[in-house]
C-alpha cells in the first residue's frame, strides 16, 4: 500500500450555454534577462486541452475559462517551464505576465543521448512502469524525449527519484492524447509514491472514424471506473448503479485484514460487510456546490462492471482496489472532483492507475458516455432553430439583424449536428429573394444582411433551417412572415398591439421618462418556472415607436419552440441530407466529349493569391471540404492530366435548395402610403467652393465612378506632402475639410465622419470605402478607418472623397464615400491569368459576416447637426444574464426621444424558451 500525492485528477464539465460567469486570462510573457517577448510561448491551463500560444508580441488570451482555482502553465523552448497559481472572479478578467528564464547551458539532444548508458536505461523502464503504468493502456502509451530524463543517486534507501529539465512529450494511442509534461517531482519508496507537475493536453487527430470512436469509447470506459466517477455517483446516491460497490472491515471480526481466504463469498460477512453508513454524503458547510463523504476506516472498492486479469478473489473477476482517508473526510465538488488528493491513500486496482489513464480536467465525461448509449434515432438527432429579428417589420434599404437559437432532442449532440445555418428572404410568389449562410457555434448563429432598396413587394416570408433539416421536411424549418416596407409606406396606426405577457423576462428601467439623445439603462432579470433566476443566453433589442409600431407578434420562442413529437422507431437509415459540420463545394470534370472523367485539379483562390490542390474519382466527381470563409470567394479551375495537360472542363453543382412551402394565413400589418419619407435626406454641403472643376474631374476620372463628380480630389503628392505617410487616415484628413477622426469608447477604434451625412439605417455613420472601384466591407468590428489604415500611402494616386449622400449606393452611399485609386489601375483591365487557356472561374459565396450595429454615445458625440433618426436604438445577440439571472444594458436614445419597444428573447440554460416585450419612456 503506497500514499499517492498527484495534482491531477479528471473534471467533469457540462457546457449547454458559454455563461457570463467565466472569466479570462491575458498577459505577457518575457525573456527574465533581456526583457524581450517571446512569441510562440506555451500558455495553458494545467491538466486540459484549454491552450494558446502568445502571438508576435508576447501576448496571450485564454477566455472561457470557469471561476475558481486555476494553474496557468508556461512553457517554451531553452526556457524554464513554470506555473503562476490564480483565482479567477465569475466574469472577471486577472492579468498574468511573466519572466521567463532561460536555461543557463542548454545541451542538444544528441549531446544528452550520449551520455546514457545501460544503468540509465534499467532506471527508465522502472520510472516508465511506475509513471506510466503497467497495464493494457500503459503499453500504448510512449515517451517520446526519453533521455530529458535524469535519475539522481537516492539520498535514502530503497527510494527511487526522477527528474526532467524540459517538459515531456507522451502519446498516449490508446485513449487519443499528445500530453506534454513538465515534472515537478517524482519520488518512489515501499511506503510513498508522488508525482507532481504541470500538463498540457492535446487531441489527437484521428486518422479514421473507427480510430475516433475507439478513443471515445476508451475514454469513457477509464473515466467509468475512475475514483472521480465513483465519488460523483456516491453524491447522488448510485455509487452501485454505476458499478461501484463497497465494503468495510467488520468489527470484531478476522484479527488480521491481510490474512483472508480467496474466496470472496467466504468472507463477507465474516471479515467484510457492506459499507453503508448513515450519513455517506453531507453537503460541505458554507461551500456550495462542494461535499463531504464520510469513508471510515479501510474501504473495500468492488467495480463490478469492469474485468480483471489479476484477480484478488477467485469468484470476483472484477478490479478490486482499497482506500483509506486521513480523517476519514474526502471533499469532493458535485462532479466528483477531490479537493483534499494529499489525504486518500489507494491499493489494488486503483493504485496501478497512472499517467497513462490520465484525463484532462475539461473532458466532459458524461457527453460522452451519453452519446456511447444514445440510439441513432430522428427523435435524439433533431435539430429545431427559432430566429429572433431586432424590428418586427422594416423598410427596403434597411439591415436586417437577427440570432437563431437552436434546440435538439439530445443536447449531448449539439457539437455533433450542423454548423452551417440558411437564412433566406422569399416572397410571396415562392421566389428566393435573399440567400445567406451563417456558422453555427455553441448552438447560436448570429448575422445581418441589407435589404435592397429595390424590393418592389410588402409582403415576404423569413425562412432558417440547415441541410440536416430537409431530411424532416419543410414543416420542420422556421418561416415567419416579414412586412418590408418602401420609405414613403406606414403601416397603420389601429394596427399597433399591446405586448403581451412576459414569460421569464423582467426589465426595469432607471428612470420613467427620457428627453432627446439620453442615457437608458436596464436591467434584464431572466427567471424559470418557479420564478428563480435562471442564467440565460438572451438577444434583446430596442426600437423607436415612434417610427416602427408594436404590431402582432407571429412567433413565440416561449410556446413555438418545442421538439416534434417523432416515433421513437424510425431511424436514420433512409435519411439523404448529411449532417454540413463547414461550407464544402461539389464539382465534376468532363472532358472534350462531355463524358466524365477523372483529372488532377488545381483551385486557384482570390485571384491566384493562394491554391488547392484536388483530384476528381473515376466518375469525374470531386469536393472541396472544411472551408470557412466570409463574403465572395473567386475560384478558378484547372484540370490537367498527370503529363500536365488540359484533361477537360470543370463544372461546380448548385446547392439543391429546400422545397418552398409557405403557412396559407400569414398575418401582414395594412399599410398606407404618405408623402415623406422615412428617410430624408440630409443637408448637402454649403461649403462646395472647395469642389473640383467639372473639367478637372473629368481628367482625373478616365471612367465616371457610381458616386458621380467627387466634392473633393486629393492628389496622393498631398498625402505624401503631410509628413503623415505611415498613416492615410490622419494624412487624409489633413487635405479634406469636412472629414473628422474620433476615438471610438474603450475600444480606442478610429472613427471617421464627413460632416452632412446622417445615421444610416444600420444605425453607422461612416463613409462607404473604396479601393479602385471595390467596395471595402465593414465587417465585424472593422471600421472605414481600419480599411483605409491598410493602404500603402505611397501606393495611392489619388483619393477622391464625397460628402454628400450616393443614393445609387444605396444605404451604403448614405454618409458619402472615399474612393482611393491606386498607381497605373486601369478600370477596364482584365486579369490575363484569369483568362488563362482551361480555366473554368465561378464566384461562390461563403458565410456573411456579422457586423455588430453602431452605438452611438452621446457622452462623445458633441455635433449639433447631427441628425440621429435610428430605428433600433439597441441590440446585441450576445448577452447572458449571471447567477442571479440578471444582466444590464445602456443606450443612448435618438432625437425623438418618445416611447421605446424592448424585445428580449433567449433561452435558459435548463433550455426554458425565454420572452418579453414592453414599452418604456411611454408619454
Amino acid at each position: 500500500m503506497k500514499f499517492i500525492l498527484t495534482t491531477l485528477f479528471v473534471f467533469l464539465g457540462i457546457h449547454f450555454l458559454v455563461l457570463a460567469q467565466s472569466g479570462t486570462v491575458t498577459g505577457v510573457v518575457t525573456d527574465a534577462e533581456t526583457g524581450e517577448t517571446l512569441p510562440f510561448c506555451n500558455v495553458f491551463i494545467n491538466n486540459t486541452t484549454i491552450a494558446t500560444v502568445t502571438d508576435m508580441d508576447g501576448k496571450y488570451v485564454l477566455s472561457n475559462l470557469e471561476p475558481g482555482p486555476l494553474e496557468i502553465g508556461f512553457s517554451f523552448i531553452g526556457y524554464v517551464a513554470e506555473t503562476k497559481k490564480i483565482t479567477l472572479n465569475p466574469g472577471g478578467t486577472s492579468t498574468v505576465n511573466l519572466n521567463m528564464q532561460p536555461f543557463a547551458q542548454e545541451l542538444s539532444d544528441v549531446e544528452i543521448k550520449a551520455s546514457r548508458d545501460k544503468s540509465w536505461e534499467r532506471d527508465l523502464r522502472k520510472f516508465e512502469n511506475l509513471f506510466l503504468g503497467n497495464d493494457e493502456i500503459a503499453s500504448k502509451s510512449t515517451i517520446e524525449n526519453p533521455w530529458v530524463i535524469d535519475f539522481p543517486e537516492p539520498e535514502e534507501k530503497n527510494t527511487f527519484q526522477a527528474t526532467a529539465g524540459i517538459p515531456l512529450e507522451i502519446t498516449n494511442n490508446y485513449l487519443g492524447y499528445k500530453i506534454s509534461f513538465d515534472l515537478k517531482e517524482f519520488f518512489d519508496s515501499p511506503t510513498n509514491y508522488r508525482i507532481a507537475g504541470a500538463a498540457r493536453f492535446e487531441e489527437m487527430v484521428p486518422e479514421t472514424e473507427d480510430q475516433r470512436s475507439t478513443w471515445e469509447n476508451n475514454r469513457a470506459e477509464v473515466y467509468r471506473k475512475s475514483p472521480m466517477n465513483m465519488f460523483r455517483a456516491m453524491i447522488t446516491g448510485d455509487q452501485e448503479k454505476e458499478g461501484f460497490f463497497l465494503y468495510g472491515d467488520k468489527p470484531g471480526g478476522s484479527p488480521s485484514m491481510n490474512m483472508r481466504s480467496d474466496i470472496f463469498a467466504n468472507e463477507l460477512g465474516k471479515s467484510v460487510v457492506p459499507y453503508k453508513p448513515d450519513n455517506l454524503v453531507t453537503p460541505a458547510p458554507n461551500k456550495e456546490g462542494e461535499y463531504l463523504i464520510n469513508l471510515k476506516g479501510r474501504i473495500e472498492i468492488h467495480y463490478q462492471k469492469g474485468y480483471s486479469q489479476v484477480n484478488t478473489y477467485k469468484d470476483a473477476p472484477y478490479p478490486v482496489s482499497w482506500l483509506e482517508v486521513y480523517k476519514n473526510t474526502v471533499r469532493v465538488k458535485e462532479n466528483g472532483m477531490v479537493l483534499n488528493p494529499q489525504d486518500l491513500v489507494f491499493s489494488g486496482d486503483m493504485d496501478r492507475k497512472r499517467i497513462s489513464t490520465l484525463l484532462p480536467l475539461d473532458y466532459d465525461a458524461e457527453k460522452a458516455i451519453q452519446l456511447q448509449d444514445l440510439e441513432k434515432t430522428a427523435a435524439n438527432y433533431q435539430e429545431k432553430v427559432f430566429v429572433h429579428k431586432d424590428k418586427p417589420y422594416y423598410y427596403a434599404g434597411d439591415q436586417l439583424y437577427l440570432k437563431a437559437y437552436f434546440k435538439y432532442g439530445n443536447p449531448y449532440l449539439r457539437d455533433e449536428l450542423s454548423k452551417v445555418l440558411y437564412v433566406e428572404v422569399i416572397n410571396q410568389n415562392r421566389d428566393l429573394i435573399i440567400e445567406k449562410k451563417l456558422p453555427i457555434r455553441d448552438g447560436i448563429a448570429v448575422g445581418n444582411f441589407s435589404l435592397p432598396d429595390t424590393l418592389s413587394q410588402e409582403n415576404y416570408f423569413l425562412r432558417a433551417y440547415t441541410n440536416w433539416q430537409k431530411n424532416y421536411g419543410p414543416n420542420h424549418y422556421f418561416v415567419e412572415p416579414v412586412s418590408i416596407l418602401t420609405p414613403y409606406q406606414r403601416v397603420v396606426e389601429f394596427e399597433s398591439r399591446e405586448f403581451r405577457e412576459p414569460t421569464g423576462i423582467a426589465v426595469t428601467a432607471d428612470k420613467e421618462d427620457y428627453g432627446k439623445k439620453e442615457k437608458v439603462t436596464l436591467t434584464i432579470k431572466t427567471l424559470s418556472e418557479k420564478q428563480m433566476p435562471l442564467s440565460s443566453n438572451i438577444s434583446v433589442a430596442v426600437v423607436d415607436q415612434t417610427q416602427v409600431l408594436p404590431i402582432e407578434e407571429t412567433s413565440n420562442i416561449s410556446t413555438d419552440f418545442q421538439l416534434e413529437s417523432i416515433p421513437s422507431s424510425m431511424g436514420l437509415d433512409r435519411f439523404t441530407y448529411p449532417v454540413e459540420k463547414s461550407l464544402s463545394l461539389e464539382g465534376f470534370v468532363t472532358d472534350d466529349k462531355g463524358k466524365p472523367t477523372s483529372a488532377l485539379i488545381t483551385a486557384f483562390v482570390n485571384d491566384f493569391e493562394g491554391m488547392v490542390d484536388l483530384e476528381s474519382n473515376r466518375d469525374g466527381e470531386f469536393t472541396m471540404e472544411e472551408m470557412e470563409f466570409y463574403g465572395p470567394l473567386k475560384l478558378a479551375f484547372k484540370a490537367t492530366d498527370k503529363k500536365g495537360n488540359t484533361a477537360g472542363t470543370v463544372k461546380l453543382i448548385d446547392d439543391l435548395k429546400a422545397p418552398v412551402a409557405l403557412p396559407t394565413n400569414a398575418y401582414f400589418p395594412k399599410k398606407e402610403t404618405v408623402s415623406t419619407s422615412i428617410r430624408p435626406e440630409p443637408p448637402l454641403l454649403e461649403e462646395q467652393e472647395d469642389a473640383p472643376e467639372e473639367e478637372e474631374a473629368k481628367e482625373k476620372t478616365e471612367k465616371k465612378a457610381l458616386y458621380g463628380t467627387p466634392n473633393y480630389i486629393v492628389p496622393g503628392e498631398k498625402l505624401m506632402a503631410t509628413g503623415n505617410t505611415a498613416d492615410l487616415v490622419n494624412s487624409l484628413a489633413g487635405n479634406v475639410p469636412s472629414m473628422r477622426v474620433t476615438l471610438a469608447g474603450a475600444s480606442g477604434q478610429q472613427q471617421i465622419r464627413l460632416r452632412g451625412g446622417a445615421v444610416s439605417a444600420n444605425g453607422n455613420l461612416e463613409p462607404l470605402v473604396m479601393v479602385n472601384g471595390t467596395i471595402l466591407a465593414q465587417t465585424g468590428a472593422t471600421t472605414a478607418a481600419d480599411n483605409l489604415r491598410n493602404i500603402n500611402v505611397q501606393d495611392i494616386d489619388r483619393v477622391e472623397v464625397v460628402t454628400r449622400t450616393v443614393s445609387m449606393l444605396g444605404d451604403q452611399g448614405r454618409n458619402g464615400v472615399i474612393a482611393v485609386y491606386l498607381k497605373e489601375y486601369d478600370p477596364n483591365a482584365e486579369n490575363p491569368l484569369m483568362s488563362g487557356e482551361g480555366l473554368n472561374t465561378y464566384t461562390v459565396e461563403g458565410y456573411t459576416t456579422y457586423k455588430p450595429i453602431y452605438v452611438m454615445d452621446y457622452s462623445q458625440e458633441n455635433d449639433p447637426d447631427l441628425i440621429d433618426k435610428r430605428q433600433t436604438l439597441y441590440w446585441n445577440p450576445y448577452l447572458v444574464t449571471d447567477d442571479n439571472g440578471t444582466v444590464t444594458i445602456t443606450f443612448y436614445t435618438n432625437e425623438n426621444g418618445g416611447p421605446m419597444s424592448v424585445y428580449v428573447k433567449g433561452l435558459g440554460v435548463n433550455g426554458q424558451g425565454l420572452s418579453g416585450s414592453f414599452t418604456i419612456n411611454s408619454k
